[in-house]
């Protein structure tokens, strides 16, 4: 009892986030989906903790923890009860999660027909927000050629500005021979940030094809956040390509 009297204030902030993630590592899905919504601090002592800081990070609320935990769901059995959830009335304010959950099981099981019932559910929403919240998660599973891709490339043509950097964030790591000129019909006439996230996608996606062009927006433009882009791009296409010859 006096032990626990003495630890400081950090020393039970931390104490109380690994209890939390841990009881959320072993909670049903119902639950870590609630909890995913709740963004109540995890307890008073983090609130004495963000008044003394005078600061507070993600950290200190429940859903990051809950955020955390989805993101690693790998039990395809999960994958009927999430989508059931989306139909129960008592987690109708609560799509946004569900679907982030099944995004993440999407790529820990490489399950081809869950993204094809994710795409499907996401031309339904209007929402940038839910949309952002799926679309982050899908860009590290790898996509085949054989794998319809059409609703984020239309995002990406024709989208909001948000729907477009989403659709970008989603389209890394897709293998279709058309991606590549798509992105660099965008690229010209893209901002500093878009052109950013274009990059990125191409690091995963890019060719030969793309270096002059990039190399000739890294010597045009002034800034330094693109240049790093644009040399991270082709030195990942370079390696690719090395690694291919290597392979053969």
């Amino acid at each position: 009892m006096l032990f626990g009297l003495l630890k400081s204030l950090d020393e039970k902030v931390k104490e109380e986030k690994d209890t939390l993630l841990s009881k959320l590592k072993s909670s049903d899905i119902r639950t870590l989906v609630k909890e995913m919504g709740n963004h109540e601090p995890i307890s008073d002592n983090i609130v004495k903790k963000q008044k003394r800081d005078k600061s507070f990070s993600s950290e200190d609320f429940r859903n990051w923890f809950a955020y955390k935990i989805s993101n690693t769901l790998n039990d395809p059995t999960l994958k009927s009860q999430l989508i059931q959830l989306l139909d129960d009335q008592d987690f109708k304010e609560s799509k946004r999660h569900i679907l982030r959950c099944l995004s993440s099981l999407c790529v820990n099981t490489t399950d081809y027909e869950l993204f094809n019932f994710l795409m499907g559910e996401l031309q339904k929403c209007n929402d940038e927000g839910i949309i952002s919240t799926v679309l982050i998660r899908l860009g590290h599973l790898r996509k085949p050629s054989t794998v319809n891709i059409d609703y984020l490339k239309n995002l990406l043509l024709n989208g909001t500005y948000q729907n477009k950097i989403s659709a970008l964030d989603a389209l890394a790591n897709a293998e279709h021979s058309e991606l590549e000129d798509i992105l660099l019909q965008e690229f010209p006439s893209s901002d500093a940030h878009t052109k950013g996230m274009i990059c990125a996608t191409l690091r995963s996606t890019g060719t030969t094809k793309c270096i002059d062009i990039l190399k000739s927006e890294h010597k045009r433009t002034r800034n330094s956040t693109l240049k790093y882009y644009i040399e991270s791009t082709i030195e990942e296409i370079n390696k690719r390509k090395k690694d291919s010859v290597g392979n053969n």
